[in-house]
């Protein structure tokens, strides 16, 4: 093992390395779990987005393309929405990426075990992080727009052909999400700093996941609303007006207007406050660390690396004779009640579900609004709208739960499962099963009934109710087919193939399944005789789970503690 300090080097600078190390070292060197990504992992994934929309804007600004389609478009003029896509694209992966690596913005216990009896100054300790973050962010700024530096620029002046012009869409453009970059590093760190200062050290931990989380909805719901949009329909949001200007990705296309000199006086003027407001980012940021490093940095020998201590921590007591009836034995019980406290007291795990939920939220509020505006024919029948909403709801708890399963935590403790196991070993999915039941099927009864019952009748509220109830276990069925893994105690090896149908699942039944499932319900409830059919279509479904249940391999229903990718090269295994 290397030590943290060698007097044969730059004292300062081996600080500076090892602060870039434990930045992104990987979760193995941390002592956790193997989904950890280092360095080089994290700038080749960061670099994948802006390579692949320059390509995909080559169809707007070939001349050729242009000549076939008998139209003619001003390039620079034409460019100012697609570098809005730049923009916020680099903000929003910096700022994704600071905050899903705030933990390692300050320093840990371990940093002070192996610093704090070492000959350095606070001071020094402080600038070496400093240091280390700020170049990373530079370096982050520079791979997420490495590649669009030189083919955005040079589709842009296509028709131009000139290096002049090739140099001044260029450097605009560098400058402009180079600039962005920083602010949205420069913020994240700022934010920190003022939670250090104002935020009490016993709740510090608590209110930080929720920051987090919200930021995580903030940058994901500005990606996801404004990009694509930008980038396919080629046109901005209500330009300069309204909402717009309190956005900060938008103060930063004043930038590079101004730079191409194409700017009006109020784009102007945003481009001005874009230079404040990152001047202002930088000087909050550090003052705020320079007034709160040296207490945080003493005060970690006393805290604890778990939100709240055991006292304050959650505690749910379940009756016995409850307990007896909802499970079948004491390992299932012990099972639950793990996933239940890793679910609640992990950062990882709180940080990804309640980042995917919050997306959910957002669609679910947009799904809210549209039903609030659209008119329906029979006002005594609920709209499609308000049928989709209990839905998607229960869709993103109980994916969200299928994903945060897959993700280990303290995978060294495992062996407790391992050796206290039944035999026969009991069905791991009926285990996730009834967890996952457990998080949506109470409030769709207790909230869901009521609530329809208030506006639309008991008879809609009963009816309503039970296909709610019965599209979730479908769900949740469906979900668990070839789950076999104890939730959080199995190593998981990512494969891409696997997560990208699992997000493109998802999408696919948001936008599609939900919606049609919302408008075949209203079509029953205008008729309740057509509940036979749906009836039917569920047993249907039901019949094919069995059987395919039946038919898979005993090495595919078996229960596991590792979980890899298939190999490349089958056996037939005749023997």
């Amino acid at each position: 093992m290397k030590p943290a300090y060698s007097s044969s080097a730059d004292p300062f600078r081996t600080l500076v390395r090892h602060f870039v190390r434990r930045l992104f070292a990987s979760e193995d060197e941390q002592g956790s779990s193997s989904m950890g990504l280092g360095l080089g992992a994290v700038l080749a994934i960061l670099a994948s987005p802006g390579a692949f929309a320059s390509i995909f804007l080559l169809d707007k600004y070939s001349t050729l393309l242009q000549w076939l389609r008998h139209i003619r478009i001003d390039p620079i003029r034409a460019s100012v929405s697609d570098e809005y896509f730049f923009v916020v694209l680099s903000m929003t992966i910096t700022g994704l990426v600071m905050v899903l690596r705030w933990n390692r913005l300050l320093p840990d216990r371990r940093d002070f075990a192996n610093l704090a009896i070492l000959p350095i100054p606070i001071r020094s300790i402080f600038l070496g992080n400093f240091v280390a973050l700020f170049g990373l962010a530079v370096l982050f700024a520079l791979d997420v727009n490495g590649v669009s530096v030189f083919l955005f620029p040079l589709f842009v002046t296509l028709s131009n052909g000139t290096t002049a012009a090739f140099l001044g869409v260029g450097v605009s453009h560098l400058a402009t999400v180079l600039l962005a970059s920083l602010f949205s590093f420069f913020a994240v760190f700022a934010l920190v700093g003022l939670m250090m200062l104002v935020v009490p050290k016993r709740i510090f931990a608590a209110v930080s996941i929720l920051v987090r989380v919200l930021l995580v909805i903030s940058l994901l719901t500005e990606f996801l609303s404004n990009l694509f949009l930008q980038l396919f329909a080629g046109r901005l949001p209500g330009y300069a007006g309204n909402y717009v200007r309190l956005l900060p990705s938008f103060w930063f296309l004043g930038i590079y207007e101004r730079m191409l000199r194409i700017a009006k006086p109020e784009m102007a003027e945003l481009g001005r406050e874009a230079l404040l407001a990152l001047a202002a980012a930088i000087v909050v940021a550090i003052l705020a660390y320079m007034l709160c490093y040296r207490r945080y940095f003493l005060r970690l020998s006393e805290t604890l690396e778990t939100i709240g201590s055991g006292r304050h921590a959650l505690r749910l007591h379940v009756p016995e004779w409850v307990a007896v009836h909802l499970f079948r034995s004491p390992f299932e019980w012990g099972c639950d009640s793990f996933a239940l406290k890793v679910l609640m007291r992990s950062e990882q795990h709180l940080m990804f579900f309640g980042a995917y939920l919050g997306i959910g939220l957002v669609m679910v509020a947009q799904t809210s609004v549209d039903a609030m505006a659209a008119g329906g024919a029979d006002p005594t029948v609920p709209k499609a709208g308000y049928l989709a909403i209990p839905l998607m709801i229960a869709f993103f708890i109980l994916s969200g739960l299928r994903f945060v399963f897959d993700i280990p935590a303290a995978l060294n403790a495992n062996w407790v499962f391992r050796t206290t196991v039944e035999e026969p070993k009991p069905d791991p999915r009926r285990i996730a099963l009834r967890f996952m039941l457990l998080a949506v099927l109470p409030w769709e009864i207790a909230v869901l009934l009521p609530i329809t019952n208030h506006l639309f009748g008991w008879e809609t509220a009963l009816v309503h109710t039970a296909v709610v109830v019965a599209l979730s276990i479908l769900f949740a069925n469906i979900m668990l087919v070839r789950f076999r893994k104890i939730p959080f105690t199995c190593s998981t090896q990512p494969e891409v193939k696997r997560l990208l149908f699992r997000i493109i699942g998802s999408v696919f039944v948001v936008l599609l399944i939900v919606p049609m499932l919302a408008e075949i319900e209203r079509w029953m409830l205008i008729n309740p005789i057509r509940l036979t059919g749906f009836a039917l279509a569920l047993a249907g479904c039901w019949y094919w789970l069995y059987r395919y249940r039946r038919e898979m391999l005993p090495n595919e229903t078996s229960l596991t503690y590792e979980d890899g990718p298939p190999p490349a090269f089958e056996l037939l295994k005749l023997a």
